[in-house]
């Protein structure tokens, strides 16, 4: 399938590990222009590339980074916002402060609409936004209701620009466990579980891709469950 991406101009939040840096390295193979964002130093990738240091929980940080990528390439054709947090994970929502939880959604939630509302005066015709939320917006564990509420909010929130924004389709991908160093540091060797299904970062960055592209014109305000189908198995004991 033919992507179109070659000479796009695409920013992408979280970039310097997991999920962001496979999606910027697979829209440099595309032949994409890449503006990588992480408030860690991203690591140096061949192609055309720009790296920028930012907190997306702060806003002035932000409209500082969003300016440096669309200055240097002179617009913006793709958003991706992969920056996120777990939180504290398998703890009850008794023993979790109200900080722990605000710094969740400062991260998860205001940074993902602080990203789009300082791109969209750069957004090109046509352009298009992705937001990496997660199958746990629709199911749920034990210990994660900080995560499962702001990956809700995520999916609520890419509804909501997709009507805001005219011209601009916003979508986001929910994906199951991926094996990222965020998920390494939650869940442990329970990645290594031949029987426990994980996804690696660039199963997720090719949906991205995708949801990026013109070849998915029609796909607008969508949350693109991946989760090996895990969530459509009823509980009736069959």
């Amino acid at each position: 399938m033919r992507m179109d991406l070659a000479g796009r101009v695409v920013l992408v939040t979280g970039a310097a590990s997991g999920i962001g840096l496979a999606c910027a390295q697979a829209f440099l193979a595309e032949g994409a222009q890449v503006g990588m964002v992480d408030r860690n130093a991203p690591p140096e990738l061949d192609g055309d590339v720009v790296a920028v240091r930012a907190d997306v929980a702060d806003e002035r940080s932000v409209a500082d980074a969003v300016a440096a990528v669309a200055q240097r390439f002179g617009r913006l054709d793709v958003v991706v916002g992969c920056a996120g947090i777990s939180g504290p994970v398998g703890r009850p929502l008794a023993e979790t402060s109200a900080a722990e939880v605000a710094a969740v959604l400062a991260v998860n939630v205001t940074g993902q609409i602080l990203l789009v509302k300082h791109a969209q005066p750069w957004l090109a015709e046509d352009a298009a936004v992705v937001l990496l939320g997660s199958d746990s917006a629709f199911t749920a564990a034990p210990g994660m209701v900080p995560y499962c509420a702001s990956k809700g909010a995520v999916v609520a929130l890419t509804r909501a620009l997709a009507v805001e924004l005219p011209g601009v389709r916003v979508n986001c991908v929910c994906p199951s466990v991926v094996d990222t160093p965020m998920a390494r540091g939650d869940l442990g060797d329970v990645l290594d579980d031949p029987d426990f299904p994980v996804q690696a970062p660039g199963d997720v960055a090719r949906q991205v891709l995708f949801l990026a592209s013109p070849a998915s014109r029609p796909v607008n305000g969508q949350a693109v469950l991946a989760d090996f189908g895990l969530s459509a198995r009823s509980a009736f004991p069959a």
